[in-house]
């Protein structure tokens, strides 16, 4: 008896801390992302091309400049919120939807040195980051990021 509850409470921790890992991940569902932070009051501009052409002829136009093959980039979104101007904007967040995680490696993998320069680009905002979760790359303020999850 002592074991099997022993081995209740290994599963049910392995359980929780999978769940809590997940949580924190970038969602892979553009359209609930758009939602999520027009709710924060964000600004939000997506381009998702499920089931629309004329969207997903837009994403295509971009994949030989992202270096990847049309019909591998499936949505994306850029989101802005506050500032001191119209300009400006006090968080912002653009996340890329892929395909599948492959395809997602195989563009962090060849534009890194891009990846790499937005560091610079964006040095002075509080909290940039980049990241790369599953099938989702995104860059932005980590506040705006959090809002996005």
């Amino acid at each position: 008896m002592k074991r099997h509850i022993t081995l209740l409470a290994l599963v049910s921790i392995v359980a929780l801390v999978a769940v809590a890992l997940t949580a924190c991940g970038m969602s892979n569902n553009p359209k609930a992302t758009k939602q999520t932070l027009e709710e924060k009051n964000y600004s939000v501009e997506a381009t998702i091309g499920d089931n629309d052409l004329e969207a997903q002829a837009e994403l295509d136009s971009m994949s030989d400049e992202m270096k990847i093959t049309a019909g591998e980039l499936v949505a994306m979104i850029a989101a802005t919120k506050g500032g001191a101007g119209q300009d400006t904007a006090e968080n912002f967040v653009y996340i890329y939807y892929f395909k599948d995680s492959k395809v997602a490696d195989k563009f962090w993998t060849a534009n890194k040195t891009e990846l790499d320069a937005l560091k610079t680009e964006y040095k002075d905002f509080d909290g940039f980051e980049i990241g790369k979760d599953g099938s989702v790359v995104y860059f932005g303020t980590k506040q705006a990021i959090k809002d996005a999850q």
